[in-house]
């Protein structure tokens, strides 16, 4: 199946509960599932005694986190243990009216947009036309994506290079491809949608046609498959919409792989 990229809006309030205790994440990411979620009135090709299973194993595991995994635990840095107990019911209703928004599904298209949006391949930051200057790291960096939200007039083509799926800060919680970044509302959601904005569809064709026509452009994207530019514009444009979004509503985003 492969590993997908997801961005996923959220309020500012969950955020803050996942930033407090981010274990939180994984009730949040059952709760989709719930058989009250709305993602069951979208998910039409999921029915019948399989969709019913899940729906009712998660129904009955939702709200009861180990000890171990957020009711009593101790914080890095702070010798007292921290006890935390929840309302469930009260977060059920909160995590399932932030499902009512779906997430932005890239599919397995999550590395060639980070390419063609930000200069990189995710894990590997020399690219076939050389390093772009602004996204050398120091030796020994290791981590999949790289830690900046735009960068103005790039040495690669003179456009912002934008990190929209790359971008963010650990929350804490990984999914076991990588852990999940977020990107608080307004400024920082705002900073990458203007950056957005600025490379505009035009210049994302226009990149994408420049480096299928290099003599020897970057493996990692079929260039030859005719309708690939028009599948990535269709995600900028997926992208671009969703992010519009977040900002009108002063959403924060997450972003993780899956």
């Amino acid at each position: 199946m492969g590993i997908t990229g997801e961005i996923k809006q959220i309020s500012a309030s969950t955020l803050e509960l996942f930033r407090e205790d981010p274990l939180l994440i994984g009730v949040f990411r059952d709760a989709q599932w719930l058989p009250e979620s709305a993602l069951w009135q979208r998910a039409t090709y999921w029915k019948g005694e399989s969709a019913e299973k899940t729906k009712q194993e998660v129904r009955a595991r939702f709200g009861k986190l180990p000890k171990s995994q957020g009711l009593s635990r101790f914080i890095p840095g702070n010798r007292k243990q921290w006890k935390k107990t929840y309302d469930w019911q009260t977060l059920e209703q909160q995590f399932l009216a932030e499902w009512e928004n779906p997430e932005l599904d890239l599919h397995k298209s999550w590395q060639e947009l980070t390419f063609l949006l930000a200069g990189y391949i995710p894990g590997s930051y020399a690219t076939s036309q050389g390093k772009i200057p602004e996204l050398i790291v120091d030796k020994g960096y290791k981590k999949d994506f790289l830690p900046f939200l735009v960068i103005e007039n790039s040495a690669w083509d003179g456009m912002p290079l934008v990190n929209a799926f790359g971008a963010g800060t650990e929350i804490g919680y990984e999914t076991g491809y990588g852990p999940i970044r977020y990107l608080s509302p307004g400024d920082e959601v705002g900073q990458i949608l203007d950056g957005l904005l600025e490379l505009s569809q035009e210049g994302f064709q226009n990149r994408f046609i420049r480096e299928s026509q290099k003599s020897e452009p970057l493996p990692w994207i079929d260039w030859s498959e005719e309708e690939m530019l028009d599948w990535m514009t269709d995600y900028y444009n997926e992208i671009v919409d969703y992010y519009q979004s977040a900002v009108r509503q002063q959403k924060a985003l997450l972003l993780y792989l899956t």
